[in-house]
């Protein structure tokens, strides 16, 4: 079966922008039915992008997603035009085209999350939210700057009281940083506690703030949600972390 999907050049775009999210942090990008849910490679995080405003519902495997975005990028600022067939898609302007086998499921690092495996792993219940924060776009960006300098993969969220905050500090601790403080978190610990957040869905090229959610459960696992977009495109990121005691 054929499918064909016409991007004009913005939509186009957008759609590299967010395989551009993935491309340090996946190997591999399987879009189904319009939709990106999977892990990072390293199985930090899940991303869930809801691409069907872009490309429809079309499926789309894409393999050594960092090399296949350099190539892509050549037919930027341009209307494309894309085919699919169950064996391979092509990607096509007036001038070029440029056909990709589709490869085996199978093979891929990373692979589609269904919604029912999605809400297996994730505890979301409102009544257990411990944190609910909307971030800026400067003080992501300024996280971004700062753990990539720091040489971090994790931001922490500490907890006092009624009270959290966010911070980052290099592995040595000579130099630390205070993104932002005096939040005050949806329900009061009975301790003061710390949870190590992967930087990941700090650091994202977003058009609007973040929408950073803590969840908790019985056993003081924390599970995070971050809520933003690029253009009209619905971007969530979910991570999971341990809340520890801090004394």
């Amino acid at each position: 079966m054929e499918t064909s999907v016409i991007l004009d050049s913005g939509k186009f775009g957008e759609f590299l922008r967010c395989l551009s999210l993935l491309k340090e942090i996946c190997n591999d990008v399987d879009i189904r039915g319009g939709i990106v849910r999977q892990r990072t490679t390293d199985l930090a995080s899940i991303f869930e992008i809801d691409l069907r405003s872009v490309i429809g519902e079309v499926s789309i495997p894409i393999t050594i997603i960092k090399q296949k975005l350099e190539l892509l990028k050549t037919f930027i600022d341009n209307e494309i035009r894309l085919d699919i067939n169950d064996n391979e898609f092509i990607f096509s302007d007036e001038y070029s085209s440029l056909k990709i086998k589709s490869p085996r499921l199978d093979y891929m690092d990373n692979k589609f999350i269904t919604e029912d495996e999605l809400s297996n792993v994730l505890i979301l219940n409102e009544d257990d939210l411990l944190l609910s924060v909307d971030l800026p776009k400067n003080i992501s960006d300024r996280i971004k700057t700062i753990t990539q300098v720091f040489n971090v993969r994790n931001v922490s969220v500490d907890f006092n009281g009624e009270n959290a905050s966010l911070n980052s500090k290099t592995n040595s601790k000579d130099q630390a940083a205070k993104f932002l403080s005096n939040i005050t978190a949806e329900k009061v610990l009975d301790f003061n506690a710390t949870t190590d957040i992967v930087v990941d869905p700090f650091i994202i090229d977003c058009d609007s703030d973040i929408k950073f959610n803590i969840f908790t459960s019985s056993d003081n696992i924390c599970f995070s949600r971050f809520s933003t977009f690029i253009s009209n495109i619905d971007i969530k990121i979910y991570t999971r972390s341990m809340l520890v005691d801090q004394e």
